[in-house]
């Protein structure tokens, strides 16, 4: 069974969201039940172990969220629909909710996330709209309004014009220091999800491997940093929007 090293509870405007730190991924499932859904608002993989964000049976709003710079990512801060960094985009709560009734099952999320690295400008170099939603009501799975914007060298966001292509971010700090000084180009690779095997690598869905009428949805973003001046790339991988519900008969 998966190792959980430590919880944590975040208080939100309404119900509760889990953040939880796990290590190693689950050999064997418990009986289930027959309905289940799960929206995961982030899941961060460094590697070295994972860090999420979700929620189940509840409906959950958050105003603004700060992850702070965390063991699995010391060089970043993972922001929540932070209104000062939402490249001038409306302001809004993160919401999410996840529903397993016998006549509404599904989960799902929608707002803007944030990631900020040691640079000096003070500003994120990557800012993401979500709006993902997956429900049993004839396996509906549709994301809606995603916006990309990545960083430039000088310090202004930029939108991405095409989410199915490589948009690159640039002169961003390591995640794994906060006392690295070098500079990294990282390149942002967006791939939607569209099938539960895509994230059961995750931790909050390691629960939904091989179940059947399972659906799911979400955007895995690859991040590849490249030292600025040659070196050895790192990739990290956060799942961003994650939903999935096990459907009933």
């Amino acid at each position: 069974m998966a190792g959980t090293a430590a919880r944590l509870l975040a208080a939100a405007t309404a119900g509760v969201a889990l953040l939880s730190i796990t290590t190693a991924p689950a050999q064997a499932q418990p009986p289930r039940p027959s309905r289940e859904a799960t929206a995961a608002l982030y899941v961060f993989d460094g590697g070295a172990g994972q860090e999420a964000i979700t929620i189940e049976n509840q409906n959950w709003s958050m105003p603004e969220y700060a992850s702070g710079r965390t063991q699995f990512h010391p060089g970043w801060s993972i922001h929540l629909s932070d209104e000062k960094l939402g490249a001038g985009l409306p302001r809004q709560d993160y919401k999410a909710d996840a529903h397993q009734e016998e006549n509404r099952t599904g989960a799902g999320s929608k707002g803007f996330i944030s990631i900020i690295d040691q640079n000096q400008l003070d500003v994120p170099f990557l800012v993401l709209k979500v709006d993902h939603h997956v429900t049993c009501s004839g396996f509906v799975n549709v994301p809606l309004n995603l916006r990309l914007f990545v960083r430039k060298h000088d310090g202004e966001l930029r939108e991405a014009a095409n989410l199915n292509e490589p948009a690159t971010a640039e002169a961003v700090t390591g995640a794994l220091s906060a006392d690295d000084p070098k500079k990294y180009d990282t390149t942002v690779q967006i791939n939607s999800v569209t099938k539960p095997s895509q994230i059961w690598n995750y931790g909050p869905f390691w629960k939904y491997f091989e179940r059947p009428r399972t659906v799911a949805t979400g955007m895995e973003v690859v991040l590849t940093q490249k030292p600025i001046g040659g070196g050895d790339p790192k990739t990290y991988k956060i799942l961003v929007g994650g939903a999935a519900a096990v459907c009933p008969e």
